[in-house]
């Protein structure tokens, strides 16, 4: 009666319950016990089949299974490292070994991103999204394809767990300059930009005539790396109060142990560009109001004022005597001043016009 020990294990013990004596039921038959056999900390190895076993003529017996479900688990036999290094064109396999119960799906995913690069039918890289399987196979590798790649292992019992591998692609530095020509008016600030793709990491130097340009002075090298794409390196030579001296060849230079690559601009001045004088309605109110004579003849300059439909189109015309020839020529007002009409030089108008008939008879 009560617990009864079947191994020397304390994992497992078997009560009786529901137990009724003879002396407590009236016949055989209504004799009835229930023994139970209980396993403490549920083991992997626990699973299987347990025989409730009675010693009688004949013997009865009654088999009991269990099944130990096991979250998934990521296997550091037969998965790669955390970092895959290999060479720009050739294969890479990532694998990933899981174990669990009931056996995890494996699948992979981009730490950055929703979807992962992989070579198609046809050779170009294509979008996949969470390919599955315990080797991700990656052929003829891109640049592109660098990056932290994520395996998940998930079956029916929580948590799912993940492993990273880190994917490297070596490959030679390549530079190169938005602008090969650069122009500027002296004293304001430029900036030379270059852009460098290699991995391993390079040395950058910007130089000037076969030396080294270092930062201080008038001088600003700022270096930055592309945050989704780490073989992507920016940098940029500022120049403050550009001089005469300042312009000429620059050369950009990027070295690892995988080769070395250069890129050139040349910087040269450009004139600061004038700003034309415009024609207000303050010039046109006395224009030349004086004569001048030369030996040749006398030029006057007449104003005429027109207003049309809207003031952006105000313009005045200038009429120009010279030898009893005339020249129209016009300036465009500015439109947000009314144009105001001189009434003085109603009166030299009238005079001019009786001085060229004088002129003209005394010709």
């Amino acid at each position: 009666m009560g617990d009864r020990r079947v191994t020397q294990s304390s994992r497992f013990f078997v009560t009786l319950e529901n137990a009724k004596t003879k002396n407590q039921t009236q016949s055989r038959e209504d004799e009835e016990a229930t023994w139970q056999l209980h396993i403490r900390a549920l083991k992997e190895a626990d699973r299987g089949c347990y025989m409730c076993q009675l010693n009688t003529k004949p013997m009865l017996s009654q088999l009991g299974c269990v099944d130990v479900l096991v979250p998934p688990d990521i296997l550091s036999s037969g998965t790669s490292d955390g970092e895959v290094s290999v060479l720009e064109g050739e294969n890479a396999t990532l694998s990933c070994k899981a174990s669990g119960r009931p056996p995890p799906r494996v699948f992979w995913r981009r730490e950055k991103s929703d979807y992962i690069l992989m070579r198609g039918v046809h050779d170009p890289l294509v979008q996949v999204d969470n390919p599955s399987g315990e080797r991700l196979e990656l052929t003829r590798v891109d640049r592109r394809q660098m990056g932290a790649y994520l395996c998940i292992a998930k079956n029916e019992v929580p948590p799912a767990v993940s492993k990273r591998v880190n994917l490297k692609v070596n490959f030679p530095p390549s530079a190169k300059t938005p602008n090969q020509l650069l122009s500027s008016p002296l004293d304001t600030n430029v900036s030379l930009i270059c852009l460098i793709e290699a991995y391993p990491k390079t040395i950058n130097l910007w130089m000037r005539k076969e030396q080294v340009i270092m930062s201080g002075g008038r001088y600003e090298i700022d270096e930055r790396g592309d945050p989704d794409e780490e073989w992507k390196t920016t940098i940029v030579l500022k120049i403050r109060r550009l001089e005469k001296t300042d312009l000429g060849e620059y050369t950009c230079s990027a070295s690892s142990s995988m080769g070395k690559a250069e890129a050139t601009l040349r910087v040269y001045e450009i004139e600061r560009a004038t700003v034309p004088s415009r024609v207000t309605s303050t010039n046109w109110k006395r224009l030349n109001r004086g004569k001048s004579k030369s030996g040749q003849g006398t030029m006057v300059n007449r104003i005429f004022h027109q207003q049309v439909s809207t003031p952006a189109m105000q313009k005045s015309t200038a009429r120009l005597t010279y030898n009893n020839r005339y020249a129209t020529t016009s300036t465009t007002a500015d439109p947000h001043v009314s144009l105001i009409k001189d009434h003085d030089n109603d009166g030299d108008e009238e005079e001019d016009d009786d001085d060229d008939k004088k002129r003209a008879k005394g010709g």
